[in-house]
């Protein structure tokens, strides 16, 4: 029987793959299949050794010989445990076609910066953050769901779709790249529709092995390395917890060169206060524009500088004096940030501004329980059952949101990375009860006892066991 594959996680796996992933103590196989081969036999084509896969140029691991079906929700998950089923009446629908909104990400990305914010040069990337939960958004149900939608918005896999389409691009003067990435622990059978979004909307690469092995977690960071230029070497300091059955990443990088770059002759070192009312000297860069794009309302004023393209800009807004910078940003709602670039206006200016290299590392898990996330995070109440379900049968929560960033401004222009991890780790079903101490070490009765008449064939009383 032929079976078409998906570009993604498709609905085949190798058995050859989960034998060489559960013998070894390390390594998630690519399950990228190659897009140009619409259909092959179940018997047809992955890694059958176990051994590290040889990657063709389009990432696609070596070639095999047995292959069956990667089960869903709708297949056996391999220990016997009966599927778990979803009724189509506990789903609760997302908006797949209106992508002509972004209210719901533009609330999202003040919220969460509006969280994270209070330590030193805080630097977060909303819409990768965006990208990596709606990909496990997508998978919850019933309550979970509503929170999801609730924070990023009922039309969130339109928008998704939408900002897969619009961003990712390569052009003279400007480089921005979005990959999406999910790790599937062998225990997990991931649900079929979960794979097909996974696929359309985050445009994916499927991957499967321990995602508990140092193997997984040294290809996990080769992988933020590679779609980060460099800019985030490693993400994981160690191996995911034992219990983690699902990772997503996000990983977004950009380098866009000014419309107008600064003259590196003209950078100097200059004084910078800080709130606090300290001074230091740090690299400034000069320019004098005769059309510089000035903004200016009632929080303050700013700069709009534009990338290569026209397309994107950097924009800068400097607080009334007496403001503090974090009261201004509580203020710069969509809408008033609207308002600000709306003030444009093209006038002379004496333009000075500090060269600078900053980097981030957060975990997110506490400030997006504060945005209203709070049914994901806990074990009794997340209800992730549309992304699949574990061998044990037991239901899947997130255990850990993370996010590293790093930005740059030079005289040449702005480069720029951020990826964003959620892990999801599987939950005990029920609670484990407390063993009831019962010891038969006193005299006590016996009997074999017919349980439909309840009538004993025999009993006894035990008062030696000698």
């Amino acid at each position: 029987m032929k079976r078409q594959w998906k570009k993604w996680l498709g609905i085949v796996l190798a058995s050859s793959v989960l034998a060489g992933c559960a013998t070894q103590p390390g390594g998630a196989e690519s399950l990228t299949a190659d897009s140009g081969q619409q259909n092959r036999t179940e018997a047809g084509g992955a890694s059958g050794s176990g051994t590290e896969p040889q990657q063709s140029p389009s990432g696609i691991s070596g070639r095999g010989t047995e292959q069956q079906p990667l089960q869903g929700q709708t297949g056996a998950s391999g220990s016997g445990a009966e599927p778990q089923q979803i009724l189509a009446e506990e789903r609760l629908y997302w908006d797949r076609e209106n992508d002509g909104s972004y209210e719901a990400l533009q609330h999202f990305s003040q919220q969460l910066m509006l969280e994270n914010m209070e330590t030193e040069n805080p630097l977060l990337s909303p819409v990768s953050a965006y990208l990596a939960l709606g990909m496990v958004g997508m998978g919850a149900q019933g309550e979970t769901a509503r929170e999801f939608q609730d924070l990023m918005g009922n039309n969130m896999p339109a928008v998704s779709q939408k900002l897969m389409e619009r961003y990712p691009r390569e052009q003279e003067g400007m480089t921005l790249t979005i990959a999406n990435s999910a790790w599937v622990d062998q225990q997990l059978s991931p649900d079929e529709q979960w794979i097909a979004d996974m696929e359309k909307i985050f445009l994916g690469e499927g991957y499967r092995g321990i995602l508990s092995s140092q193997k997984t977690t040294d290809q996990i960071n080769e992988w933020c390395n590679e779609n980060t230029r460099g800019l985030v070497p490693k993400m994981l300091e160690e191996p995911l917890d034992s219990g983690t059955r699902l990772a997503v990443l996000d990983a977004i990088y950009f380098k866009g060169d000014w419309n107008f770059p600064f003259d590196a002759s003209d950078t100097d070192m200059r004084p910078f206060t800080r709130e606090d009312g300290t001074r230091l000297d740090v690299d400034t860069m000069s320019m004098y524009e005769e059309n510089q794009r000035c903004l200016h309302s009632a929080l303050g004023e700013g700069v709009l500088l534009p990338y290569q393209g026209g397309e994107f800009a950097y924009v800068a807004i400097l607080p009334q004096e007496g403001t503090l910078v974090r009261d201004l940003y509580r203020q710069l709602t969509p809408e008033a940030l609207s308002e600000l670039v709306e003030s444009e206006d093209q006038v002379l200016c004496n333009l000075r501004l500090p060269k600078y290299e900053v980097s981030f590392d957060r975990k997110l898990n506490e400030s997006l329980q504060a945005m209203g996330l709070v049914r994901a995070f806990d074990e009794e109440l997340a209800d992730f059952s549309g992304l699949g379900k574990t061998e044990q049968g037991n239901p899947l929560c997130i255990n850990l949101v993370k996010q590293k960033a790093v930005f740059r401004v030079d005289e040449k222009g702005t480069e720029a990375a951020a990826v964003t991890l959620v892990a999801m780790q599987e939950c005990a079903a029920l609670v484990e009860p407390v063993p009831r101490d019962l010891f038969f070490d006193r005299p006590f009765v016996y009997m074999i006892l017919d349980l439909e008449t309840q009538v004993p064939l025999f009993v006894g009383i035990m008062d030696d066991p000698s």
